[in-house]
């Protein structure tokens, strides 16, 4: 009995270990956490070849729960300081990165699907650019005291046209 005991003890420990582990962010996700400070690159989408730099932060922490981080992104604009709230948390049940913003005062969910590639991490979608289908493309690079988030799309010509880019500096306060 006392064996019988010691087992289903050592199984429930097992299974609650491996359930609180899946529930864990992944390693590149930690990237996140932290302040960023440095530019955001803007194409324009009326055709225009020039890219539109603006001064941008990045805050990130993680969220309560571990499965995630909390993201304010503040972006300089000719009416000033523009900012977005994102929570970034992984549903380890689907493999897949769920990224819930709030702009505008509008909840607006989507799903990315994650693949590692080197110090890289691409994330991918469904979705659609000036009113046509397309595949969107996140890249997320953490470089030595530089984080890089580059988003592109692809219409179905095989072209990735650049939609934006961050280029941000680890963030470090003087005295």
């Amino acid at each position: 009995m006392h064996r019988l005991f010691t087992s289903m003890l050592f199984l429930s420990l097992a299974l609650t270990l491996t359930t609180v582990s899946l529930a864990q962010a992944p390693d590149w996700m930690f990237a996140l956490e932290g302040a960023y400070v440095g530019r955001m690159e803007v194409k324009p989408l009326n055709g225009n070849s020039e890219l539109v730099t603006v001064d941008a932060r990045l805050d990130g922490k993680r969220s309560g729960s571990e499965d995630g981080f909390v993201l304010q992104l503040s972006r300089e604009t000719p009416e000033g300081i523009e900012k977005e709230a994102q929570m970034w948390s992984w549903n380890s049940q689907e493999e897949l990165l769920d990224i819930t913003a709030i702009r505008e005062g509008q909840r607006i969910e989507n799903q990315w699907f994650a693949s590692q590639n080197g110090p890289a991490v691409l994330l991918t979608r469904g979705g659609s650019v000036g009113g046509q289908a397309a595949i969107e493309r996140l890249r997320l690079e953490r470089l030595p005291g530089q984080l890089r988030l580059t988003k592109q799309y692809n219409i179905g010509d095989g072209e990735w046209t650049l939609l934006w880019r961050y280029v941000l500096d680890d963030f470090v306060a003087e005295d």
